[in-house]
């Protein structure tokens, strides 16, 4: 997590080492913007027309199957690659003609960064640093480094890190240069639920500081707890945006109720509320029309014929099925 003990306020606010947040604009000012963007590969097009724009100050998500045109977008996006048609603008920085200005006022961190192994991390955030033309203190690095909670392995090689703690470390640099919007690419894949959750509150944290978080993930449970608003792309195009919450009840799926008990089935999917009903072994599990009074009946019908419920889990829609519903392909394939 990302530790505010130690936050220097005294320094400078032009130290851009110091992560003061940039000056903001008008809410829901629009700091990237893409007007029917096109690339493409020889004859294969891998961005089809996308348009989409991301507001200042918001987590914006990102996602899709692989294959789906994300990497590329975000690489055209970052001034890395010339889009073979429309037009991509970052801070009001043309892609293709501003390159080199966009990269001073973002961030990236990748799945898998890749240090000098060698280096202690006092000494890698030197060298990031020197990057930008920033050349802070070993007290202001150290002061960095434990709002990262990465006090303790300030002198450690980086090859000695938890797939963790590289994470923190990747955020960390991606923030040198105290840019306005930070690139995310899959920030928590393959850690452990715990350094998953660690990685959240420092994104919230980076995201309270005024920066715009641009992120790309595989967890959907990850987009649906930080992405204010989302994109899904799938074949090159965007088939649907909004907030989480849109895109959930725009599902218009049922929620479910699963469950362990021996109760008539012919019943079960005759009761009020209650839209269809399978059992798997012992398992029950009834889709609801109206949760509050299906579950309600269930506990009735239960209670008739004797029965005590046990293992019982209610289970809303959530992101996940949105994507599986709209891109019929499963989060990994």
């Amino acid at each position: 997590m990302l530790n505010n003990t130690n936050t220097a306020t005294a320094e400078p606010k032009t130290n851009p080492f110091f992560f003061t947040a940039p000056e903001t604009k008008d809410a829901n000012s629009t700091v990237i913007e893409l007007k029917n963007l096109e690339v493409s590969y020889g004859k294969f097009k891998a961005v089809q027309g996308i348009s989409l724009q991301v507001h200042e100050g918001e987590v914006f998500g990102i996602l899709g199957p692989n294959g789906a045109g994300k990497t590329t977008t975000l690489s055209v996006i970052e001034g890395l690659r010339k889009p073979s048609g429309g037009t991509a603008t970052v801070l009001g920085y043309d892609v293709v003609k501003q390159s080199v200005q966009i990269r001073r006022e973002i961030g990236l961190a990748l799945q898998s960064t890749s240090f000098f192994e060698g280096l202690s991390l006092i000494e890698l955030v030197k060298v990031y640093a020197a990057m930008y033309n920033s050349f802070p203190s070993k007290r202001e690095i150290e002061d960095m480094l434990a709002r990262f909670d990465l006090s303790e392995k300030s002198k450690v090689q980086a090859r000695q890190l938890s797939g963790g703690q590289a994470q923190r470390l990747a955020l960390l640099l991606s923030v040198v240069n105290n840019p306005k919007i930070v690139f995310l690419d899959e920030p928590t894949t393959a850690l452990d639920p715990q350094a998953r959750r660690n990685i959240w509150e420092v994104i919230k944290q980076l995201r309270a500081e005024g920066r715009t978080i641009v992120l790309t993930t595989h967890y959907m449970e990850e987009a649906q707890e930080l992405c204010h608003r989302l994109a899904i792309i799938d074949h090159g195009q965007v088939i649907a945006h909004g907030s989480p919450g849109q895109l959930i009840n725009q599902l218009g799926a049922d929620s479910r109720v699963i469950l362990t008990a021996k109760l008539p089935i012919e019943k079960v999917r005759a009761l009020p509320g209650v839209r269809s009903a399978e059992y798997e072994g012992e398992r029950l599990t009834a889709y609801l029309s109206s949760s509050q009074e299906g579950l309600l009946a269930i506990q009735q019908l239960a209670l008739a014929s004797g029965q005590v419920l046990t293992d019982m889990s209610v289970k809303q829609p959530d992101l996940e099925e949105v994507f599986i519903a709209l891109t019929g392909r499963s989060l990994r394939s």
